[in-house]
């Protein structure tokens, strides 16, 4: 797993964790609730601001 990765999987524990769902997630990060899953997945890389 590369660090990408890694940092998708946190967030998707803290998501769950917290009891939010990837459209919640989405609306207070104002981004695309799809764009969410990418980063889950390791296919995008988030920056910090997000």
């Amino acid at each position: 797993m590369n660090s990408i990765e890694s940092i998708g999987e946190n967030i998707r524990i803290l998501r769950l964790k917290s009891g939010f769902s990837q459209e919640q997630l989405a609306l207070s990060a104002g981004v695309n609730p799809a764009y969410i899953g990418q980063i889950e997945r390791g296919e995008k890389n988030p920056t910090i601001k997000i």
